[in-house]
């Protein structure tokens, strides 16, 4: 099977790798001048080494055809950034490889954040006390799965991780107002979907 894997993938990086470095580069270069044609053209051309590569490393096809996604908005989020003259395909399976352990990290997060709530639920309570406390930590999760990704992974981070804004913002590339937007956003949609439930 993971000899069969690197055969495709090895397969769709030829295919990829057709394409001249000059005609790469000028897609590049349009790329940069926020050319959407060329972006459309990258993406073609990339997308199935990408999700090849993501499909192996994740384990999991969903999820690798949604990080996919987050990868090519990030190559057109920072389009101004790129330089022809430097190899797009590493840049390209870099990203790609940040996306996958951004979303590793993502999962320990909320495996501690459901540990930490099943050890709770343990301690000696009344029968009562006990129940409500699930039905609330029940409630608490369904709404934090509910949570866009990106929020959702700030809010795990501060209440879970116990980082500070500042700790977050270098983590995930993004400014501290950000993270505040995310967790005042978070928070207002979290009581609101406690509140309605």
């Amino acid at each position: 099977m993971v000899v069969f894997f690197y055969i495709l993938l090895f397969l769709t990086f030829l295919a990829a790798a057709a394409i001249h470095i000059d005609e790469l580069k000028q897609l590049v270069r349009r790329l940069r001048e926020s050319d959407s044609a060329a972006f459309k053209s990258i993406y073609d051309l990339f997308y199935p080494a990408i999700y090849r590569f993501l499909q192996f490393k994740l384990n999991d096809d969903e999820v690798a055809r949604d990080i996919i996604q987050d990868v090519f908005i990030k190559i057109w989020e920072n389009r101004e950034q790129l330089d022809e003259n430097r190899s797009f395909k590493s840049y390209l399976y870099k990203v790609a490889g940040n996306q996958a352990l951004k979303h590793f990290r993502h999962e320990k997060v909320v495996r501690k954040h459901e540990q930490e709530e099943q050890t709770r639920s343990h301690e000696v309570e009344s029968p009562h006390t006990q129940l409500e406390k699930k039905e609330l930590s029940e409630r608490l999760q369904s709404a934090i799965r509910q949570l866009p990704e990106k929020p959702r992974t700030v809010y795990l981070m501060s209440r879970v991780e116990n980082l500070s804004y500042k700790e977050i913002a270098e983590r995930l590339d993004i400014s501290i107002k950000t993270v505040e937007s995310h967790i005042g956003n978070s928070l207002k949609t979290l009581r609101r979907l406690l509140a309605s439930g």
